[in-house]
């Protein structure tokens, strides 16, 4: 029997899978509460019907720093207590100081958060999976100890199906190309790249013509608003007919999402990062897709 819990900020997307007829799982229900001394006072219902001898998915929300010991707490627990097979959905892996290191003194947060994660035990007959939606450099793939876990990296482009006929592609750098265009390789394609003029940035045009087309800029992360925002305005001043934007993950400081929504015809993002869905609720011109059947898709393909 498979079993599905989380973080209780993606509860709504548990419940609306367990609630969805064509899959047979159960969810159990945590509660994440703390002490009053602050630690966490972490509880798991019904542990031995769902828990004991199950498949279990746990849901990550990671989008805060705070929140990495009472969910690598839980996801432990689940192990200890005799679950059959464990997998770790964590859709939104945090852009930290990483792969770009420039100095021997900064500290390489992200590789030590591997660290941690690939200190999970393996459950009863393999290693505990780890899945990640659109990581931000894929080199961090290779963080993680292969000897200890599964980590395994999706991709969320394919939700974007209904959204980009009739458009061209646009990538904002190199880099979101030579992640994507696999995805996008029927479409016509426009590749930009930012160009840095003594302490002043711009966007240039590298390939295709954006005059009088449907544009969509596609990226992995959208973490302020300048780089999309600045790309649409260039595309516009090159005669763009209508300028739309992507990303898997937005993280959006300060509320910046505000003024890029309102520099664009639509902003898509998807609910990768749950407590950003209600700052979208009033923008009109921005829409969250749902991680949902990507999701369904890692826990049912076996």
């Amino acid at each position: 029997m498979k079993t599905i819990i989380s973080h209780p900020n993606f509860e709504y997307l548990t419940q609306n899978i367990a609630n969805d007829n064509k899959w047979k799982i159960n969810k159990a229900d945590i509660s994440m509460k703390t002490f009053p001394d602050s630690w966490p006072n972490i509880f798991i219902n019904d542990v031995k019907d769902l828990i004991e001898h199950q498949e279990v998915t746990y849901i990550w929300d990671f989008s805060k720093p705070e929140d990495l010991f009472i969910n690598f707490s839980a996801i432990r627990w689940i192990i200890d207590y005799y679950a059959d097979k464990v997998r770790v959905i964590l859709p939104y892996f945090p852009v930290w100081t990483m792969e770009r290191i420039e100095t021997k003194w900064e500290v390489a947060t992200a590789k030590y958060f591997a660290d941690i994660m690939s200190l999970l035990p393996s459950w009863r007959e393999a290693k505990t999976s780890i899945h990640i939606f659109d990581i931000h450099a894929l080199v961090e793939r290779f963080l993680f100890d292969s000897r200890q876990v599964n980590a395994e990296i999706h991709t969320a482009m394919s939700l974007l199906k209904k959204e980009i006929e009739g458009k061209t592609i646009v990538f904002p750098d190199d880099g979101a190309k030579k992640r994507f265009w696999k995805d996008f390789s029927d479409f016509d394609v426009i590749v930009c790249s930012k160009v840095r003029v003594w302490n002043e940035r711009h966007i240039q045009i590298k390939e295709w013509d954006a005059a009088w087309k449907d544009l969509i800029i596609i990226d992995d992360l959208i973490q302020t608003w300048w780089t999309i925002k600045e790309t649409a305005n260039k595309l516009r001043e090159l005669w763009a007919k209508s300028v739309c934007a992507y990303a898997t993950h937005w993280v959006f400081p300060n509320d910046s999402h505000i003024s890029l929504a309102e520099n664009l015809d639509k902003l898509i993002v998807t609910d990768s990062i749950p407590s950003n869905i209600k700052k979208a609720e009033n923008i009109v011109n921005m829409q969250v897709i749902s991680i949902k059947p990507l999701i369904e898709k890692i826990i049912f393909r076996e």
